[in-house]
């Protein structure tokens, strides 16, 4: 004859047991969830850009978002960035892709304004397809000259608008263009 054994003496004992374990599990769960914080940290704790282009600190002309708005390699490109110049007075800032003349826009004294919002801010030859980056030289009269990998984005999208046009040219034969505020002109 085959006698069965019962695996737990009784239901109380089984009850105790899992009273026990239940608060050792609770405890163990979230000592591994917390642990994830420590090997991730917030995110606002970090600083990033939080739009396609790069800031540019020029003294008292800060240029945020700037990007470089092309449709292909050799083809025009618009420059756009939010423009702010917290001085008293007006400040021409030049732009310059390596090896070109440089075009110049002027940032009205105490004020916050897109780049290219009445005229556009063109550069006569992006050396690169969008999706690609460039070494744009920004400087302004009250800074000295700051060289910052800028991103080349296609015109489309919310930069449908900004899309290059040919770029006007004198009797010379040179591209210039010359606009109130903000100012551009590509020779100096």
């Amino acid at each position: 004859m085959t006698r069965r054994t019962p695996l737990a003496t009784s239901s109380t004992g089984r009850r105790t047991v899992v009273r026990r374990l239940v608060p050792v599990g609770v405890l163990g769960a979230a000592l591994a969830l917390s642990a994830c914080q420590t090997q991730s940290p917030v995110q606002t704790d970090v600083t990033y850009n939080a739009a396609d282009g790069v800031p540019v600190d020029l003294g008292a002309v800060q240029l945020r978002d700037l990007v470089v708005i092309g449709t292909g390699k050799g083809k025009p490109g618009v420059l756009s960035a939010a423009v702010s110049n917290n001085g008293a007075q007006a400040e021409r800032v030049a732009f310059a892709l390596p090896n070109s003349q440089p075009v110049y826009a002027t940032a009205p004294a105490n004020s916050s304004q897109p780049l290219s919002d009445g005229s556009q801010v063109q550069l006569s030859q992006v050396p690169v397809e969008p999706g690609d980056v460039v070494q744009l030289n920004v400087q302004s009269a009250g800074a000295r000259s700051v060289v910052v990998t800028v991103p080349v984005v296609p015109a489309d999208n919310y930069y449908s608008t900004l899309s290059p046009t040919s770029a006007p040219t004198t009797a010379s034969g040179t591209s210039t263009s010359d606009t109130s505020s903000p100012t551009t002109t590509a020779t100096p």
